[in-house]
C-alpha cells in the first residue's frame, strides 16, 4: 500500500537522503506506532526511515499520510512488515509506481 502526499510537513531544508532502520517487532502495541511516529516526526526533507513492525501497520500508514510523509509498506516473509518512510522536500514530486502489501 502506498500512502503518500506531495507536501511534506517535516522541518528544515533539503539535505542528502539518510536511511535509518528502526526494528520495533519485539514491542507490544501501541509502542511500535508511537516510536515510529516519533522517529518520523524528526525526519528532515530527503531523509528515509525504515521501520520493521510486528504487524501490517494500517493506522501508522494513515497517520504518516496525515503528516504529509510518503510511506510504503511490505509484508515480511518472517512475519511483520517493513515500512519505508520518506520525507519528500517541498516542491518535489512524490515517487511513482511504488506498491506495498
Amino acid at each position: 500500500m502506498n500512502m503518500s502526499s506531495p507536501t511534506c510537513l517535516c522541518r528544515g531544508s533539503a539535505k542528502p537522503a539518510g536511511a535509518t532502520l528502526l526494528d520495533l517487532r519485539t514491542l507490544q502495541p501501541p509502542e511500535p506506532m508511537q516510536q515510529a511516529l516519533a522517529a518520523a516526526d524528526r525526519l528532515m526533507p530527503g531523509d528515509v526511515l525504515e521501520v520493521l513492525t510486528p504487524l501490517m501497520p494500517m493506522p501508522l500508514l494513515s497517520a504518516l499520510a496525515e503528516r504529509g510523509l510518503q510511506a510504503q509498506a511490505t509484508t515480511l516473509s518472517e512475519g511483520g512488515a517493513r515500512v519505508v518512510i520518506r520525507c519528500i522536500p517541498h516542491g518535489a514530486a512524490p515517487a511513482h509506481g511504488q506498491a506495498g502489501a
